[in-house]
C-alpha cells in the first residue's frame, strides 16, 4: 500500500486492490471446490468399488456340486485383460480370480476389514483395493476388488480444469468492467485538468461545479482560490504599476533640475546625479515590465495577431512619423496564450527597435507548432554582423549608436519578458538585410496535454 504522502493512480490502485480481492476470493473457492471434488470422487469410487464387491458375493452360487462363481453374472469387463476392474475371491484353499488380471497379482488383506486402499495397477493405473469378508452357504468369503479410478480422476480433473478457465475468464471480464467503470467515474478529475489548462491558457475563468458530491467541495474549493489569486495579482499588478507611474513624475522632475546650468558647473556631482537617476529609471522600467512577465502562467488576456499587430504598427507609424513597408504574416485564427500586455510589451520594443534601424522594410512573422511559437522581426538595416555585439545588445542600457534616440531598454526588456514566460530569445541576421529577432515561447502544456489526455 502506498503511503498517505505518496503520489500514484487512483486508477491503479482501485484496479489492484480489486485484483487482490478477487484473487484471494477465487482461491478461497477455488480451494474449497477442490476439496470438495476430491471428495465426492474417493465418495463415488468408494462406492463403485463397495458395488463391485457386493455384485461378486451375488454371483457366488451353491450347487449340487458345491459353491462356485456363476459367470452369468459377472460384469464382461472381467474378462477383458488389463481392463481396470479386477477381483480375488478367496475361501478355504479355493482362489478365484478375474480374467482381466492376466498375468498380475493383487494383495488380498488378511483382516479383510473393508479399508480402501490406493496403489498402482497395470499400465500405471490408478487402482483403489478393498478387501471384505463375508459369510455365505456355511463359508467365509474373502472378496478383494480393485478398480482403476483414473477415468473418474480425469474426469474430475477437465472438470476442475474448466471451472478454473471460466472462473479465470470471468476474472478478467469483471476487471475490464472495473476498469471501464473506474475511468467513468474518475473522468470528472480529467475534465477538471483539462479545464485547469484552458484557464491557464485565458480560455475560462473557473471550473465547472457539475462533478459528483464527492469532488464538489474540492472543485469549490479550487474556483475560490482562483478567484482570490486574480484579485491578489490585480492588486498586486495595479499596485506596483501605480507606484512605478507616480514615481516617474517625480524623476522626471529630478532630470529636468540636474540640466540646469548651475548643476552642470559642477561636472562630478552632474555626473553622480545623472548615473543614480538613470540607475532608478531603468529599475523603475524593468519592474513595470515584469509586473505581468511575472505571472505569465496566469493568463487574462491572450494575444491576438490579426487584432493587435496591426494597431502596434498604427501607433508607431505616427509616432516615428516614417511609412515602412510592413509585412504582417500570420494566421487570422492564431491565438497565443500568452498575456496580452506582455506581448504588446515584446511588440511593442521589437517593432519599435526594427523602425528606428530599418531603411524602408520591416517584416513580423508569427509561426505555431504543437509545442512552442516562434515569432520573428526582420528590418533592413544595417544589422549587427558581430556575434559579440549582438550578445551586448541584449544587456540593459547598451546603445550601439548614441545617435539613435533611446535608453538601451527595449531589447533588455523583451529578453526579462520573455525569460519570465519560459521562452528565449536570439538575434540573428535577416533575409532582409538587417537583424532579425526570433523569439520562441513555449505554447501551454494544457493545449498539447488537452487532447492527448481526452
Amino acid at each position: 500500500m502506498r503511503g498517505h504522502g505518496t503520489a500514484g493512480s487512483l486508477r491503479r490502485q482501485l484496479g489492484l486492490a480489486i485484483f487482490v480481492v478477487l484473487s484471494l476470493l477465487g482461491i478461497l473457492l477455488g480451494s474449497g471446490a477442490s476439496l470438495l471434488f476430491e471428495q465426492v470422487q474417493r465418495e463415488v469410487a468408494q462406492a463403485r468399488v463397495a458395488a463391485d464387491s457386493e455384485r461378486l458375493l451375488a454371483a457366488i452360487r451353491n450347487g449340487p456340486e458345491g459353491v462356485f462363481l456363476d459367470p452369468a453374472r459377472l460384469d464382461p469387463a472381467y474378462n477383458r485383460p488389463l481392463s481396470g476392474q479386477y477381483f480375488v475371491i478367496r475361501f478355504g484353499d479355493v482362489h478365484w480370480r478375474s480374467r482381466s488380471l492376466w498375468d498380475s497379482e493383487l494383495p488380498v488383506a488378511s483382516t479383510g476389514d473393508g479399508e480402501f486402499i490406493h496403489m498402482p495397477g497395470p499400465g500405471s493405473q490408478r487402482l483403489l483395493l478393498v478387501s471384505r469378508e463375508f459369510q455365505r452357504f456355511g463359508h467365509v468369503f474373502t472378496i478383494t476388488v480393485a478398480n482403476d479410478y483414473g477415468p473418474l480422476f480425469n474426469v474430475f480433473r477437465q472438470a476442475w480444469l474448466l471451472a478454473t478457465a471460466l472462473w479465470v475468464l470471468a476474472l478478467l471480464a469483471t476487471m475490464l468492467g472495473l476498469n471501464y467503470w473506474s475511468g467513468r467515474a474518475l473522468y470528472p478529475l480529467a475534465r477538471a485538468k483539462i479545464q485547469l489548462a484552458e484557464i491557464q491558457e485565458g480560455e475560462r475563468k473557473s471550473l465547472d461545479e457539475s462533478v459528483p458530491v464527492e469532488l464538489l467541495p474540492m472543485i469549490r474549493q479550487v474556483n475560490a482560490l482562483l478567484g482570490e489569486t486574480r484579485h491578489a495579482l490585480s492588486r498586486s499588478r495595479n499596485a506596483l504599476g501605480n507606484l512605478g507611474h507616480a514615481l516617474k513624475t517625480p524623476l522626471a522632475v529630478l532630470s529636468s533640475l540636474i540640466e540646469r546650468e548651475e548643476v552642470r558647473r559642477l561636472p562630478e556631482l552632474h555626473q553622480s546625479l545623472r548615473t543614480q537617476l538613470d540607475q532608478l529609471e531603468q529599475r523603475i522600467t524593468r519592474e513595470l515590465s515584469q509586473t505581468h512577465a511575472g505571472t505569465a502562467g496566469s493568463i487574462g488576456e491572450p494575444f491576438v495577431p490579426r487584432r493587435d499587430l496591426p494597431a502596434i504598427v498604427d501607433a508607431l507609424q505616427r509616432a516615428h512619423g516614417r511609412d515602412l513597408v510592413v509585412e504582417l504574416i500570420f494566421e487570422d485564427e492564431q491565438v497565443l496564450a500568452v498575456e496580452r500586455v506582455d506581448m504588446l510589451e515584446v511588440m511593442g520594443n521589437l517593432l519599435d527597435n526594427a523602425w528606428k534601424w530599418a531603411l524602408s522594410r520591416v517584416r513580423v512573422s508569427v509561426e505555431g507548432t504543437a509545442q512552442k511559437w516562434l515569432i520573428r522581426v526582420e528590418d533592413d538595416g544595417p544589422g549587427i554582423a558581430d556575434p559579440q555585439q549582438r550578445q551586448q545588445a541584449l544587456e540593459r542600457g547598451y546603445r550601439l549608436d548614441e545617435s539613435v534616440a533611446g535608453q538601451g531598454l527595449g531589447l533588455a526588456i523583451v529578453a526579462d519578458i520573455v525569460a519570465a514566460c519560459r521562452g528565449f530569445l536570439v538575434l540573428e541576421h535577416s533575409a532582409l538585410g538587417g537583424l532579425a529577432v526570433r523569439v520562441e515561447l513555449p505554447r501551454q502544456r494544457g493545449l498539447a496535454n488537452k487532447i492527448a489526455d481526452r
